[in-house]
């Protein structure tokens, strides 16, 4: 039954009330410290730089009160898609790729280089996964969908709807763990009535197709979840305009310097992995 518990292996979208230092931090400086880590997860240049902000972040997320494994289980769904993006980097030749063959299988080839780029992509979308799971753990929806508004605002001049914008990126957060849900709901639904799901139900491609036909109940039943929550915000005649604001939220000094470290920390990481560590370590 573990097999089918999704939203237990979530960690995007779901608060943690730990009452910690970082949590005590304004969601604008832990929005910056995740800029930080995306920065250097995106632009790295070596497998090795693209996996610092995983460790990163389990670092942060640790001294924040979460659960050892709170956000690493937050990769676990994600772990297919891993596979499916190697076997793409084998399936097509690089062109130009030179670097040694290490496995070879009739017209496919595995070289040195795209097990390179293949690290690489699981190394970022990693580090991504965890970094938006420690920012949402720490960070209450409100909060955050207020610094998104108070980041876009000199852009409202523009005529950019910047309070919807920023609305519209607070409910795609909070659907995650609602999706989630309803997967875990019509997934027992069906094993229930005999579904093949679960360990020891054939090889990887036997258990994708057994998940395929759920896609169009559980699309379904997201677009139901919205069509209400649509209803209700125009039940409630809510515009977003003319509303009331809250008090913006002083930062204090403290948080500048760590809004400075973040950054500071993933230039130093970027310039070293750039200048330093792919001379040395990258093997053609």
């Amino acid at each position: 039954m573990k097999d089918l518990e999704f939203f237990r292996n979530l960690a995007i979208g779901q608060y943690v009330d730990a009452r910690s230092s970082f949590h005590s931090l304004g969601a604008g400086t832990k929005g910056f410290v995740l800029f930080a880590l995306a920065l250097v997860a995106i632009a790295a240049p070596s497998p090795l730089g693209a996996a610092l902000p995983f460790v990163a972040a389990l670092a942060l997320g640790r001294a924040a009160g979460l659960g050892s494994g709170f956000l690493v289980r937050g990769v676990k769904p994600a772990l297919p898609v891993f596979v499916f993006a190697a076997l793409l980097q084998f399936l097509f030749a690089w062109p130009g790729d030179s670097s040694p063959v290490l496995v070879a299988f009739g017209p496919v080839a595995a070289t040195l280089r795209e097990a390179w780029i293949a690290a690489s992509v699981i190394a970022r979308t990693a580090s991504m996964i965890v970094a938006v799971g420690l920012y949402t753990a720490t960070t209450p929806e409100s909060e955050a969908a207020r610094a998104v508004e108070e980041g876009l605002l000199p852009l409202a001049r523009l005529g950019l709807p910047v309070h919807r914008l920023a609305l519209a990126v607070a409910t795609a957060i909070r659907f995650v763990p609602i999706v989630a849900s309803e997967l875990e709901s019509v997934v027992k639904a069906q094993a229930s009535r005999g579904g093949r799901f679960g360990a020891g139900r054939g090889g990887p491609l036997a258990k994708a197709r057994a998940y395929l036909p759920l896609f169009v109940p559980v699309t379904v039943r997201a677009l139901e979840r919205a069509e209400l929550l649509a209803e209700a915000m125009e039940a409630r005649c809510y515009t977003g305009e003319g509303r009331s604001r809250d008090p913006r939220r002083s930062t204090m000094r403290g948080e500048w310097a760590v809004r400075a470290a973040a950054f500071a920390l993933a230039a130093a990481v970027l310039a070293i992995d750039a200048l330093i560590l792919i001379p040395r370590i990258r093997p053609w």
